[in-house]
Parts: structure tokens; sequence; C-alpha cells
């Protein structure tokens, strides 16, 4: 499931913890459609013509694209593993400030500016030009999905041109 459902289940738990508490019956809202719905509904959507118009979309934007070439400090392996990991960090809050000061001078969201800056440092390290980021994004476009636990994530392609001398504001405004 992805994090909006746990925030659901989570909320669910809750009530039902409460009425089990207070020898109350529980009581949920009905869901108007179930995940099998929603599953169903994208596997006919995606078939035929409109999986292969987005099929060739995605081919067109993606092409060219090449691995970074993030330098390390140790040698790679022989057998890449592809396995990830999680830095948490924050911010500073003043330092939170001025960047969201600076994202509304540039007319972005601050999810914008971090992705300039994020791509920014990548092009630095990599020397590379083309810069494609990963993200995470919700795929709830229906409101009858909002109460419905499931894996809703989908994944968005963010490819960022930093060829030229780029401004850090520019960075920025091209990923807009």
């Amino acid at each position: 499931m992805d994090g909006w459902s746990c925030g659901l289940l989570m909320r669910e738990i809750s009530t039902a913890y409460n009425a089990l508490l207070s020898n109350n019956a529980i009581e949920l809202p009905e869901l108007p459609i179930q995940y099998a719905d929603f599953a169903g509904w994208q596997n006919r959507y995606l078939k035929g013509p409109e999986l292969e118009r987005q099929s060739d979309y995605w081919r067109q934007q993606l092409e060219g694209v090449t691995t970074l070439n993030l330098p390390t400090d140790l040698p790679r392996p022989p057998v890449q593993s592809y396995r990830g990991d999680i830095y948490n960090f924050a911010l500073p809050h003043e330092l939170l400030g001025e960047l969201k000061k600076l994202s509304q001078q540039l007319g972005v969201t601050l999810y914008m500016t971090l992705l300039g800056g994020f791509q920014s440092l990548l092009h630095r390290y990599t020397q590379q030009n083309d810069i494609v980021v990963g993200a995470a994004v919700s795929n709830r476009h229906f409101s009858s999905l909002e109460d419905l636990i499931g894996p809703f994530v989908n994944a968005l392609v963010l490819r960022g041109a930093m060829d030229g001398n780029l401004s850090f504001r520019d960075a920025i405004t091209r990923a807009r």
C-alpha cells in the first residue's frame, strides 16, 4: 500500500479501537468501490490503443537517456545489486524559510525548487547535461479513491536539461 493508505489504515484502526473500548459498534464509512474495481478499470483502460499511445509517449520522452555516472568513494562491485538506501535529514528552519521565499519569487512550488537543486547537484557531480529523476506520485485521480487502501503510487519521470551555463534560478525554472 502507499503512504496515503497508511494514514487511512491508522484512522480506521483508531476508530475501531475506540469503538471497542466504549463497547460500541465499529462504524466505518461504506466505500463506493473496492480496490479490485479500480484495478479492473485500470487493466481495461490500459489495453489496446491507450497502452500503445502511452508507451509511445514514454519511449519518445525517454529516448537517449543514459545512466548517471556518479563518482564513488569505493570501487563498484563486479555485480550490481541495485539495492538502495534512505538517508533522512531535516533542513534548518531558516534555510527552509529562504527556500520557500525563493520559490514564491520564482512562481514555483517548494518541490520544484528542491528538484531543481537536486538536478543541479547531480549535474555538478556527473558533468552530464541530461538529468533524469524518478518521483513517486499519488495516482488517486478520483474522489472515490480517497478512502480506499491500496498501492496507488505511480512513478513519474522528471527529466531536466542542464545544458549551457544555467544559473540556479534557471534550473529551478526548468524544473517547473
